[in-house]
């Protein structure tokens, strides 16, 4: 009988062959699915509803505190979630508090599903942190506009609420979690209201109290990421635009 001799060479040959082609393949699979995801961000646009909050439970924006010194923060966007669940937030911020203690409101809501309930004009100041303070780039951001409460980030917050889901309707540390639509959503909306991430937080993250958990189970990896794809697509529509033509439109030069 006669043995198999062993070709070295030519094994080596093939396992390189071999380990090459995956590698190519892998790499055009990633390609692939890159550019799939690439294509879902770019052509993503979430719908768009208003359910107006009733007038007690917001204000305006103050250009000036109590004490009268003039208030020029830049937006923070401010990410909670609901607890309840999004019809019952809306009827809640809907209904009349003639009660300061009760007034209460965001500016938008985020449902299960990606649609984005919009509930307080950002031209106004909604209700969605009490005692808080934004520590940022800048330091201590916090501006105080009640005589009797005290300071909070209301005054130049942008407040954005993500609806929970079922089994988080309780006090625990956790639940399922959020829905993709809702982060895209969430993503796609900070980046088209243009707050930089450097000025992104959460309502826990701007909490005085101590009692503030949310956004519970918060997937902050996977949002930054889509956060940065969106700001960089919003960034490159943006440079594509002709410049306005003031003489066309009738403006003095």
């Amino acid at each position: 009988m006669r043995r198999f001799k062993l070709n070295l060479p030519f094994f080596r040959g093939l396992m390189l062959f071999l380990a090459a082609f995956f590698c190519v393949l892998a790499l055009q699979v990633n390609a692939v699915n890159s550019q799939t995801v690439h294509s879902e961000i770019a052509s993503y646009r979430p719908i768009e509803v208003w359910r107006a909050a009733h007038p007690t439970n917001f204000g305006k924006r103050f250009s000036k505190d109590i004490y009268g010194k003039p208030t020029n923060n830049a937006l923070v966007a401010v990410i909670h979630e609901t607890v309840i669940s999004a019809t019952d937030t809306i009827r809640v911020f809907q209904t009349r508090h003639d009660n300061e203690a009760d007034q209460a409101s965001y500016h938008a809501l985020i449902t299960r599903n990606g649609t984005i309930v919009h509930l307080v004009s950002e031209r106004n100041r909604a209700f969605g942190a009490g005692n808080s303070v934004f520590r940022g780039p800048n330091g201590i951001e916090t501006v105080r506009t009640h005589r009797i409460y005290p300071s909070s980030v209301n005054n130049f917050a942008y407040h954005i609420s993500l609806e929970t889901p079922a089994d988080g309707n309780d006090n625990g540390n956790f639940h399922s979690g959020y829905t993709k639509f809702q982060y895209q959503s969430l993503a796609w909306l900070i980046a088209d209201k243009q707050i930089p991430a450097s000025r992104v937080t959460t309502h826990k993250g701007v909490d005085r109290s101590g009692t503030r958990k949310d956004p519970r189970s918060f997937n902050d990896r996977h949002f930054s990421s889509l956060l940065q794809r969106y700001s960089q697509l919003n960034q490159a529509k943006t440079a594509s635009q002709p410049p306005i033509n003031l003489r066309k439109l009738g403006q003095p030069q």
